[in-house]
């Protein structure tokens, strides 16, 4: 039987009283602040019986939510299920956890696992979970609550209607298109409806005494990477040793232009050229006996990676065990549920598009224990994007070609 920290206690007598009176409450704990086990706990305490938990595959297979259940042994059975596997769902529950609840927060139509928990979620509490409900728009809460049946916008029968209300909504260009933005959501408004639904844990309020020192490399580029960059600035495609790279434009103008600041690029025939091991080599000096974990964009990349450092793995607990291993792991599916705290440091070979990815992914590091400075290193390349993509997610916007246009002269 595990004994709660004094905030996770006071965070469960809160949540009894949301869960009671609403059916709803929103855990906003930051990452390494316990979340998980005081979900659980919480679950307990409401006087379950059978509760259903969802959260993505590899937190549940890798992570420590099942082994947080097992040191709590509370007097409720669980069942533990993917998103991707949500369809295979059957049977009624006293009370459903939603972890990394902003991964349905998709809008403005519902995404597929969105309209699967309303389903399941019909006249049942609910627990939410994130550290972000909202990384890159308060928009992202509407779906999250609309699979409530208490939800307190259930008067609105969708997003459009809803957004009338709640965003201002504006036009925007996609190609020769006009299509409407949803993103500007009136956060004022948003808040006078659910604040009430929401607790919230910061790491500096759960006693955390590392807090994240972002760092900066930079790594020349060679002549090749110039080149090919200012091709597709002119023409919107280039080449490398003699074979033509995918044509580049719009958004995948800007992908391309990531991927050989990074070392490589895709060619027209779909094999992957390898253009430059600056980074690669770069890394694999500076850090050089320290125990690192290396996230990353492209898998071109990790195959880099990979190749350079023999003693890799992307399991948590080989990496935590073994202070010689290197762990290596695309950042998408490392952002959640991955605890990278056993690193000396964290590296960013690449950076994502995504403010989700930024936010999730740079706390993996986190531990409420950790003694020693949590330093994070973005690696980025002379002449490349990535302080432009980093300008976009860290401000909690998606980097896009029309957010590149506005500021990429004023950095």
């Amino acid at each position: 039987m595990v004994e709660l920290r004094e905030y996770q206690a006071q965070t469960v007598a809160d949540g009894l009283e949301l869960l009671n009176k609403h059916k709803i409450v929103c855990l906003s704990m930051e990452v390494r602040t316990g979340k998980t086990l005081t979900a659980l706990s919480l679950a307990e305490k409401y006087g379950a019986v059978k509760v259903l938990f969802v959260s993505k595959k590899k937190a549940i297979v890798e992570g420590s939510i099942k082994k947080d259940y097992e040191l709590l042994n509370p007097n409720y059975k669980i069942v533990f299920w993917n998103y991707a596997s949500l369809h295979k769902v059957y049977g009624s529950f006293d009370i459903v956890i939603i972890d990394e609840s902003h991964s349905i927060g998709a809008y403005p139509k519902p995404s597929k696992r969105a309209k699967m928990l309303k389903d399941i979620c019909k006249n049942t509490p609910i627990i939410y979970l994130s550290g972000t409900f909202t990384p890159e728009s308060y928009s992202q809460l509407y779906h999250q609550l609309w699979i409530s049946s208490y939800s307190p916008f259930k008067e609105y029968s969708n997003f459009y209607n809803w957004a009338k209300d709640y965003v201002n909504i504006v036009k925007k260009r996609i190609g020769i298109y006009m299509i409407n933005n949803y993103d500007a959501a009136i956060k004022e408004k948003i808040d006078i409806k659910t604040k009430h639904l929401f607790l919230s844990v910061s790491q500096e309020a759960a006693g955390f005494n590392q807090p994240i020192e972002e760092l900066f490399l930079e790594v020349p580029m060679n002549e090749a990477q110039k080149q090919m960059i200012a091709d597709i600035d002119m023409r919107g495609f280039t080449s490398y040793a003699g074979d033509l790279c995918i044509p580049a434009n719009g958004a995948i103008k800007l992908s391309k232009k990531a991927q050989i600041s990074g070392g490589t690029c895709i060619m027209i025939d779909f094999n992957t050229a390898i253009v430059s091991m600056n980074k690669v080599n770069f890394i694999a000096e500076y850090f050089k006996g320290q125990k690192i974990a290396i996230l990353y964009v492209y898998a071109a990349e990790g195959d880099l990676l990979k190749s350079k450092f023999n003693n890799w793995t992307s399991n948590e607990d080989v990496f935590r065990a073994d202070d010689d291993s290197v762990f290596i792991a695309q950042i998408r599916s490392a952002r959640e549920g991955v605890d990278l705290s056993s690193a000396d440091c964290l590296v960013m070979y690449s950076i994502d598009f995504s403010a989700t990815s930024y936010f999730q992914g740079k706390a993996r590091i986190q531990s409420k224990d950790r003694t020693k400075p949590a330093k994070l290193y973005w690696i980025f390349s002379e002449h490349g994007i990535e302080k432009y993509v980093y300008s976009a997610v860290s401000r909690k916007k998606n980097f896009t070609a029309s957010y590149y246009q506005k500021i990429k002269y004023h950095l």
